[in-house]
Parts: structure tokens; sequence; C-alpha cells
């Protein structure tokens, strides 16, 4: 029993070992991917149809993609203990094309730079979110998650206002 015992805990604490170095080793390159992506698909959409919205009550394009800058200034704030705003909400009704594809440039920076720096402690404090008690590891997830849903919207507006969408960049 004592043996068994051992050896599940040493498989478990290499599960753990590799999902650390996963994230250490090859994480970077995933949010790279995902930034790259999101620019495309940002960058595809005619500035004039910026403010497109497919139905009343949903967000426009531009909305979409400040709502996700808005996304990493809130969840890396649950990492790092300090809200970084990319811009002023005052401002969003005169951004153009640029200063939006600007601010998500930045918003994106700062979470590869997170990623980049986090050491794995950081990356094992176990937060309270949304009710659940979860690592800060995890919030990268999310901010992963929470983009590919927004961008995902973002193609169907392209398509809906018959602009091709950039192929797909996964994993």
């Amino acid at each position: 029993m004592v043996v068994r015992m051992m050896v599940l805990l040493l498989i478990m604490a290499g599960t753990n070992l590799h999902a650390q170095e996963y994230f250490e080793k090859q994480y970077a390159g995933v949010w790279q991917r995902n930034l790259s992506y999101s620019k495309a698909v940002a960058e595809a959409m005619p500035e004039v149809n910026y403010d497109f919205r497919p139905a009343e009550g949903a967000m426009s394009f531009q909305e979409q993609w400040l709502h996700v800058a808005d996304n990493i200034s809130m969840l890396t704030s649950r990492i790092t203990g300090d809200r970084k705003n990319f811009y002023r909400k005052d401002d969003a009704t005169g951004f153009n094309k640029a200063d939006v594809l600007a601010i998500l440039d930045q918003a994106n920076a700062h979470v590869l730079d997170l990623i980049r720096n986090a050491s794995g402690s950081l990356l094992n404090e176990e937060i309270e979110f949304g009710g659940v008690s979860m690592t800060k590891e995890n919030i990268f997830y999310l901010l992963r998650d929470h983009q590919a849903h927004h961008r995902a919207q973002c193609l169907v507006y392209l398509r809906m206002k018959g602009v091709s969408a950039p192929g797909y960049v996964g994993w």
C-alpha cells in the first residue's frame, strides 16, 4: 500500500512539473500566435466598417477589440495586483482603426511580457476568481479563451461584410 501511494505521488508530481514546463517553454509561442491571429483579424476589416454591429445591442467590431483590451487589463490585474489601462474610455468614440490596433498590440504585448517573466511560484499562486479557486496560471489560459471567443465573433462580422477572413492559426 505504501509503495502504491509513493508511486501515485511521484506520478502526480511529475504531471505538475510537465504542465509547468509546458507553460515556461511553450506558452509564450502560443500567445504570440494568438496575438498575431487576432491582429490579422482586426486588420482585415476596412476602417469604414469598424463601427459595424450585426444587431442592436451587439458590440461593434471596434468594441469587440476594445473589450478584449479591457479584459486583458482586468485579468492581468489578478496576476500582478496592478491594473494597467491601455486607453481612456472617454476617448474611445474618437478612435480610428490604427488606434484600436495600437491598443490591441499594447495589451497583447503586456500579456506576452507577463508570460515570459512568470515564475513557477507566481503561476502556482492560488486566487479566487468568479467564485472559483484557481491558480494564476489559469488566468493566462482564460485570457486566451476570452480573446478567441471575441476573435471568432469578429470573424463572423468580417464574413457578414463580405471581407475575406485570414486563415486559421491554432495551437
